[in-house]
C-alpha cells in the first residue's frame, strides 16, 4: 500500500487511477470544467433565494409558503434525490448522466420565471435541486478516474475550496444579475422586456446551460469499473456495506456527529448573542462572516500542509489528522455557556468552523480509497445525505433544550450541550474506524488485484 498525496492509496488500482485518464493538462482542464459547473449550479440555486421577496409579492406567497420553496424544494428533496441520482451515475457513464442534471436543472430555473402559483413555483423548484442532487457525488466519484493519484489529494482540495467559495460567489453573481436587470429591463429582447426583473433573472441565469452540458459531453469521466455491475448493482452495495461495516459505521457516525456540533453553533449563535448581550443582527453578520471565511481558509491550508508533512503512519494520516482536529473543538466548546462577551462567542465558533472545515476537506479522500469505483457515487451520497440530516437536527434539539431551561442563557447551553459531545463522539468514531479502514483498502486492493 503507497500513500499519494497524503492518502492510502491500494498498490493495484484500475488503469484510469494509475494513468489518471490521460495527460495531465485534461485531467484539470476537466477539474476546471467540473469547478465552472459547480458554480453555475450555485447561481441558479441562488438566484431563488434573492428573489425571495418580489417572488412572495408578486405570486401573493405567505412566508410559510417562501419557506418551503427556499428551504424544502431546495434541501429536503435534494436530499431525497442524491441518492438514486448517484446510484445512475455509478451504473451508467457519469458524463451523461451529469449532462442531464445540467438540462434538469437549467430548464427548471428558467420555468421558475414562468410560474404563476406557488404549485407551479414548487415544482419547479423541486427539479432545480433534483438536477442539482447528483452533482456533488458525481464530481467528487469522478475525479479519482480523471486525476493522477499523486495529484488526487491536491484536486480534492481545489474542488472543495471552489465549492465553499462557490456559495458566496453564486451569491454575488446572482446578485448581480437581479441588480442589473432591475435597472436594465427595456435593453432585453421584446419577449422579455415586459417582464418582472426577477422572473427574467431566472430565465437568464439558466441561459449557460447548453454551454456547460457541451463541455462536459467533451470530458472523459468514467464509469462503473466493476465487471457485471449494471445487473448485480444493488446487491453489491449491500454486499460492500456488510463486509466494511465497521468502517462506514466509523466514518459516517463520526460525519454525523460533527455535523450535529457545527450546525448547533453556526446556526444558532446569531439568534443566542442578542440575548445576553447588547450587539445587533447587522454587527453579529459582519463580525461572524469574518471569522468563518477566516477559519475556513485555515482549516483547507492546515490540512493540506499537515497531510504534506505528516511523518508518522501515512497509511491513516488522514483519519488520524480528523481525530486531532475534532479534539482541538472540544475544550473551547466547553466555555460556551458561560461566555462573558461576544468576542469570545466568535472565537469559539472560529475555532469550531477550522475544526469542520479541516476534517471536511479530508473526507472525499477518505471516501474515495473506501470505495469501489462502482459504488463510489452512492458512497459520498450517504455522506452528503447523513451530513444534511445531522444539521438539521441539532436546531431542534437545542431549541428544546432552551425552552426547557427558559433562560436568558438557555439557547447558549443548548448549543454548549449538543456542540461539545459531538465533537467527542465525532473524535472515537473516527479512532474506532482506523482498523477497518485499512481492512477495506487492503480488501480492495485484493479485488481489483483478483480482477486484474
Amino acid at each position: 500500500m503507497t500513500v499519494a498525496g497524503g492518502a492510502a492509496v491500494p498498490d493495484a488500482l484500475p488503469a484510469s487511477d494509475v494513468e489518471g485518464a490521460g495527460p495531465a493538462r485534461s485531467a484539470w482542464f476537466a477539474l476546471g470544467v467540473l469547478i465552472a459547473v459547480s458554480l453555475f449550479s450555485f447561481v441558479d440555486r441562488q438566484i431563488i433565494t434573492l428573489a425571495g421577496e418580489p417572488l412572495r409579492q408578486s405570486l401573493g406567497l405567505s412566508d410559510v409558503q417562501l419557506g418551503a420553496i427556499q428551504g424544502l424544494g431546495l434541501a429536503l428533496f435534494a436530499g431525497l434525490a442524491s441518492y438514486p441520482v448517484a446510484w445512475l451515475a455509478d451504473r451508467f457513464d457519469r458524463r451523461i448522466v451529469l449532462c442531464c442534471c445540467i438540462v434538469v436543472w437549467s430548464l427548471a430555473t428558467a420555468g421558475c420565471g414562468f410560474a404563476t402559483s406557488f404549485s407551479e413555483m414548487m415544482v419547479c423548484a423541486t427539479l432545480v435541486a433534483v438536477g442539482e442532487a447528483g452533482l456533488v457525488p458525481i464530481i467528487w466519484s469522478a475525479i479519482p478516474d480523471i486525476i493522477a493519484p499523486r495529484h488526487r489529494m491536491r484536486a480534492n482540495f481545489i474542488f472543495f475550496a471552489a465549492a465553499l467559495l462557490g456559495a458566496a460567489a453564486g451569491l454575488a453573481l446572482g446578485g448581480a444579475a437581479l441588480g442589473w436587470l432591475t435597472g436594465n429591463m427595456d435593453t432585453l429582447p421584446d419577449a422579455m422586456s415586459g417582464m418582472e426583473a426577477w422572473r427574467a433573472a431566472m430565465i437568464v441565469v439558466a441561459l449557460p446551460g447548453p454551454i456547460f452540458v457541451l463541455l462536459v459531453a467533451l470530458l472523459r469521466l468514467g464509469k462503473s469499473h466493476a465487471p457485471g455491475a449494471r445487473t448485480h448493482v444493488a446487491a453489491g452495495f449491500l454486499a460492500y456495506a456488510r463486509r466494511n461495516r465497521g468502517t462506514l459505521l466509523g466514518i459516517f457516525g463520526s460525519v454525523s456527529a460533527y455535523n450535529v456540533s457545527l450546525g448547533a453553533t453556526i446556526l444558532f449563535i446569531p439568534t443566542a448573542l442578542p440575548r445576553l448581550f447588547d450587539i445587533t443582527p447587522a454587527s453579529i453578520g459582519i463580525r461572524l462572516g469574518g471569522v468563518l471565511a477566516v477559519a475556513t481558509l485555515a482549516g483547507l491550508l492546515c490540512s493540506a500542509l499537515a497531510l504534506r508533512f505528516w511523518r508518522w503512519d501515512r497509511s491513516v494520516a488522514p483519519l488520524r489528522l480528523s481525530q486531532i482536529l475534532f479534539a482541538a473543538a472540544i475544550v473551547p466548546t466547553m466555555f460556551l455557556p458561560v461566555v462573558t462577551a461576544p468576542w469570545q462567542v466568535f472565537a469559539i465558533a472560529g475555532v469550531e468552523l477550522f475544526a469542520a472545515v479541516g476534517a471536511a476537506s479530508l473526507l472525499p479522500g477518505i471516501l474515495q480509497d473506501i470505495s469501489p469505483a462502482y459504488l463510489r457515487g452512492r458512497v459520498i451520497a450517504l455522506s452528503s445525505i447523513i451530513t444534511a440530516l445531522a444539521q438539521g437536527l441539532a436546531p431542534v434539539v437545542i431549541g428544546f433544550i432552551s425552552e426547557s431551561i427558559d433562560t436568558p442563557r438557555g439557547l447558549m447551553i443548548g448549543i454548549g450541550a449538543v456542540a461539545l459531545p459531538g465533537w467527542l463522539i465525532a473524535a472515537v468514531a473516527m479512532r474506532s474506524a482506523e482498523k477497518p479502514y485499512l481492512a477495506t483498502l487492503a480488501g480492495n486492493s485484493a479485488v481489483v488485484r483478483s480482477k486484474g
